[in-house]
């Protein structure tokens, strides 16, 4: 299905061109020119490696430590190990293994001693580039993305009917939801799901009043995302859903009441089956709530008089 929603452009100022120089040539006789220092500079860690960001092994201990405990980390998307000989514009090669990206930085662990460097794209030369940006779309989870979603409940329409003392009244709820993409990378080929979460207590057709299905129902749609470049934002309102409330305050007795209610919206993008990023409207009521209501329940049977016969029991 594909989204019907408006897109924002935003000012990109990552797009500007990034001039890069040619493959180093290679001579009939498998010679390389810039293979003849290459070795030399690796012993003395060459410059291009050594001006790179350099991740601290510390923070990097710390980072585990954390995600090891963060609910938040056990759902975090993660890329495929991806090993390579990345080569500088000035023909300085490496053997690294890629981490992660974001905007126009790939983040990569040097094979043999383990230490992590932020690199530049626009400083490996035009293979190296492309081969690491094919990683970067086909791995699932290697770019980090990062998304702002909000997303606003709003009464779409209402009626009331009333007979023998009997308040019937239905209300059709909406949700407009915007998404921006706040990675200075281009979103392609994801998709956009969401579940409104409700509590369905009552049901009525005309004037036959019944309970509902129960709570934490969900209702949603998956639905195709357009390219999304950095800033962009798309705008979209959800189907109608109708809540239900039924009211009886009779002349003896005990007043009657049951009503319908939202909990909230969960938003997952998508890409290649890996969750890129998740929003819950109120995390506080929905933090023990599972996607599509997944989690089996432990049903256990029991036989009050089979128990009281096998033991005796009077």
């Amino acid at each position: 299905m594909r989204l019907n929603a408006i897109v924002r452009g935003g000012f990109r100022a990552d797009l500007s061109p990034v001039k890069r120089k040619p493959h180093p040539p290679i001579h009939a006789n498998g010679s390389c020119p810039a293979r003849q220092w290459i070795l030399p500079a690796l012993v003395l860690l060459v410059p291009f490696w050594a001006q790179a960001q350099a991740v601290d092994p510390a923070k990097k201990e710390q980072t585990r430590k954390v995600a090891a405990v963060d609910p938040k980390a056990l759902h975090a998307p993660s890329a495929p190990d991806a090993v390579m000989t990345l080569r500088s514009v000035a023909g300085q090669e490496l053997e690294a293994k890629l981490i992660s990206a974001t905007g126009e930085n790939v983040t990569i662990e040097r094979v043999g001693d383990g230490r992590q460097f932020v690199v530049p794209i626009a400083n490996l030369d035009n293979y190296s580039g492309e081969r690491v940006r094919q990683w970067m779309e086909r791995a699932p989870g290697a770019v980090a993305f990062n998304f702002a979603v909000t997303a606003t409940k709003t009464l779409v329409d209402s009626s009331t009917f009333m007979t023998a003392g009997r308040d019937l009244k239905t209300a059709d709820w909406s949700y407009r939801v915007k998404v921006t993409n706040l990675t200075r990378n281009l979103l392609t080929g994801a998709q956009l799901e969401y579940r409104i979460v409700y509590d369905d207590e009552v049901e009525f057709v005309k004037t036959v009043v019944s309970p509902g299905k129960g709570a934490n129902q969900q209702d949603g749609q998956l639905v195709d995302l357009p390219e999304m470049h950095f800033n962009d934002e798309i705008e979209f309102d959800t189907p109608p859903l109708q809540l239900q409330t039924y009211e009886y305050v009779p002349t003896r007795g005990e007043r009657e009441y049951s009503r319908d209610s939202i909990k909230g919206i969960w938003v997952r993008i998508v890409k290649n089956g890996v969750v890129l990023f998740e929003h819950q409207s109120h995390p506080a009521t929905m933090a023990s709530l599972s996607w599509d209501n997944e989690d089996k329940l432990e049903i256990r049977v029991t036989n009050q008089f089979r128990e009281r016969f096998a033991t005796g029991v009077k």
